[in-house]
């Protein structure tokens, strides 16, 4: 009897040391595919140690039960999770194309379309960039809940924040055990789902979603985000393809300043509030010298002066060959004169830079002053201080004080 006891006893031993080995091995998985957290898995796995040096099947198993019961908790979270997603992925992409076509705004359309995305892949926060062309850097274009995002200080090629770095790189990126508290700043993230979104292999935007509980995303999240974004991606796509027609028609090719017909409606329009509420308002001609071989370089380079130079309420246009205007709202004779002059030295200093030889010649008006009655007659003063300019040996910046048999200024 004692033998068989004995026996039993040995037998018994190996069972609990290959279960306990069958034990860690399960909760090396559970740790590798973060079903539970690095720290929930060495917590475990040293409660089985510790239960393993009593000798004691009992407290072995105890320390199993208590494995299985996190694992059983974190299986009934997911299954709800998956409950609470009624709608198959096609009846999404459905409501999504109704959304595109009903939504009165682009905004609109993002905002209801990244909520549809809610009813298949549970999210607490999402945020939609989109490229700017122009720039060629992401900006949020819609958001539900909390504006979402990593490293946002951060700096990369295709603007601030890890959803730059996401559509650099053209992979999506699933985290799921963060520990990320809210503050001020931004939501409490436990996992975090970044998705860059292409069409014909160009990167058009990136969608991000945000939860407070572990592992809310995998692998599969990514690839239904980039397919929901499919109708997405129409709506971004005729937006763009509007701003550029609008931006097409408003903006001179070669220097990427305002055209004439956008300068003259602006000047209509300024001309209109000046005179409504008494400002003052004034007119810069410039034009350049230079040798027609090198004139298409010399004006695209004097655009990027210019732009740089500017304020940011002025409205700088290249009105026609090597002429450019710039109209400077809220500004009286004086104030213009001297903007003048710091616009021409910014121009001749920047083609000095370039070793070119560039005269600029420079004329300025200002309404209600000089007789400038009207946006016609303050362009044809400023036209006439600009000639007074080019005959004047000692000055190239003139106002149109002379028309009254004033001095130019110098």
């Amino acid at each position: 009897m004692k033998q068989r006891n004995g026996a039993g006893s040995k037998r018994l031993v190996e069972a609990t040391e290959r279960f306990i080995k069958s034990e860690q091995k399960l909760l090396e998985v559970l740790g590798s595919r973060r079903i539970l957290k690095k720290a929930e898995c060495e917590h475990f796995s040293k409660d089985l140690s510790l239960s393993a040096a009593k000798k004691r099947s009992s407290d072995v198993f105890g320390s199993a039960i208590s494995i299985n019961r996190k694992v059983m908790a974190v299986l009934e979270k997911g299954k709800a999770g998956a409950k609470s997603r009624t709608v198959s992925d096609s009846d999404v992409l459905q409501e999504l194309q109704q959304i595109v076509e009903k939504a009165v705004t682009a905004e609109a359309a993002f905002t209801e379309s990244l909520k549809q995305i809610g009813t298949a892949i549970s999210y607490e926060n999402a945020t939609l960039f989109l490229m700017d062309r122009d720039s060629g850097k992401l900006e949020p274009a819609a958001v539900v809940g909390e504006h979402v995002d990593m490293v946002q200080h951060v700096r990369f090629e295709r603007g601030n924040g890890f959803s730059a770095w996401v559509a650099q790189q053209r992979k999506p990126v699933v985290l799921n055990d963060l520990h990320r508290e809210g503050g001020c700043e931004a939501p409490t993230m436990r996992s975090f789902l970044s998705v860059p979104l292409i069409v014909q292999n160009e990167v058009f935007g990136v969608i991000n979603l945000s939860h407070s509980r572990a592992s809310a995303f995998d692998e599969e999240s990514a690839k239904r985000v980039a397919l929901f974004a499919l109708p997405i991606a129409s709506v971004a796509m005729r937006t763009l393809m509007f701003r550029e027609c609008e931006r097409l028609g408003t903006t001179d090719a070669l220097t990427s300043l305002y055209n004439r017909r956008h300068f003259d409606r602006s000047l209509e329009d300024e001309v209109d509030r000046a005179r409504r509420y008494g400002h003052k308002l004034s007119m810069v001609v410039m034009k350049a010298s230079v040798a027609a071989s090198a004139a298409t370089q010399v004006v695209s380079e004097m655009g990027k002066a210019l732009k740089q130079a500017s304020r940011g309420t002025d409205c700088v246009a290249r009105y026609s060959g090597d002429e450019f205007r710039i109209l400077l709202p809220h500004t009286g004779a004086g104030e213009a004169q001297i903007a003048a002059e710091r616009l021409r030295n910014a121009v001749e200093r920047h083609a000095a830079s370039r070793r070119r030889g560039v005269t600029v010649n420079v004329g300025v008006a200002t309404f209600p002053q000089h007789d400038a009655d009207d946006s016609a007659t303050l362009g044809t003063r400023a036209e006439m201080a600009l000639l007074r300019a080019k005959e004047a040996p000692a000055a190239r910046t003139g106002t149109d004080a002379g028309s009254r048999g004033e001095p130019a200024v110098h």
